[in-house]
């Protein structure tokens, strides 16, 4: 077990002993397969690195880095903060980022706290899984419900006794959600994307699950099921996440009021947001603004443009 502040180094190779810890003042590039965390099951398979890690780290011990190698990392739990494109500056999970080789960030978790995946891709086999991965440019947020669903099922393979053939298969899918038009097998129902969609762009609070399932051609219950199945989690808790990421950009960027924040991103009133926020993110919407929309959390450095 790795202490505070340690990275963990996915296996390498049938001679890989588990985990490798690295001094907190190691250079910053980063080698394949090494995160902050603590390992809880790790695998190769087909060339590829597979883990599943706790944040062990708190957030002023994470430096800036670099990643040898691409890689993708699923949030199970907690709040992340990230650089990557399109991502918010305070991400619920599930969230699921892809980072190119050679990305350079101080992606990290809110408080040191968290559960992940990651998927390690080498340089040795990167050329023929993701060769169109560089027009995608910087490090990039998924949304697709589909590659959000295959992530999670490899943190739940790596749980048990899975075949390399399982794991490789997963890894398969999210590559393919780099490229939309590989083939895809076992996809979700088209409808969950639209559901997903509508989820997305709500900021009425009154938005009910009934409404969703109605607009998609669903029972309410299957549409429940099914956002469970694919994303972890219900369509409550993620129209929430949503709502709150959404509260905390404007927050960061905006002069509204705070009731007018809260009017935007759907909830009932300013206490309402005040509650969900501080519950969610250990701060409440005032301070997390008079802080500079970050700074009371952690910084959100190397800024780009923005609950597994």
């Amino acid at each position: 077990m790795l202490g505070r502040g340690h990275l963990f180094r996915a296996p390498r190779g049938a001679a890989a002993r588990g985990l490798t810890p690295i001094a907190p003042d190691a250079p910053l590039l980063r080698r394949s397969g090494q995160f902050y965390g603590r390992g809880e099951a790790a695998r190769q398979a087909a060339g590829l690195g597979f883990a599943r890690l706790a944040a062990t780290a708190p957030e002023e011990e994470v430096r800036t880095h670099t990643h040898e190698d691409a890689h993708f990392v699923l949030a199970l739990s907690g709040v992340y903060l990230s650089t990557a494109r399109s991502a918010p500056p305070l991400a619920c999970a599930p969230f699921l980022v892809f980072n190119p080789a050679g990305v350079t960030h101080r992606d990290r978790f809110l408080h040191g706290q968290g559960r992940f995946v990651a998927l390690t891709v080498p340089r040795g086999v990167e050329g023929g899984l993701i060769a169109d991965a560089p027009r995608l440019g910087p490090a990039v947020r998924l949304h697709d419900p589909y590659a959000v669903h295959a992530a999670r099922l490899i943190a739940r393979e790596l749980g048990g006794p899975c075949g390399d053939f399982a794991l490789e298969a997963l890894a398969m899918q999210l590559f393919g959600s780099l490229v939309p038009d590989r083939a895809r097998a076992n996809q979700p129902p088209a409808w969950l994307a639209r559901a997903h969609e509508m989820i997305w762009e709500a900021d009425d609070p009154e938005l009910s699950v009934a409404t969703v399932a109605r607009e998609v051609g669903v029972h309410p219950v299957h549409l429940a099921r099914v956002f469970r199945r694919y994303l972890g989690c219900a369509p409550g808790e993620y129209l929430r996440g949503r709502r709150l990421e959404r509260a905390a950009s404007l927050l960061g960027r905006a002069r509204a009021s705070l009731a007018e924040v809260a009017a935007e991103t759907g909830f009932v009133d300013q206490s309402h947001l005040h509650r969900a926020f501080r519950s969610a993110f250990g701060v409440t919407p005032g301070r997390y603004r008079r802080r500079g929309g970050g700074e009371d959390v952690a910084p959100i450095q190397d800024r780009r443009p923005r609950r597994s």
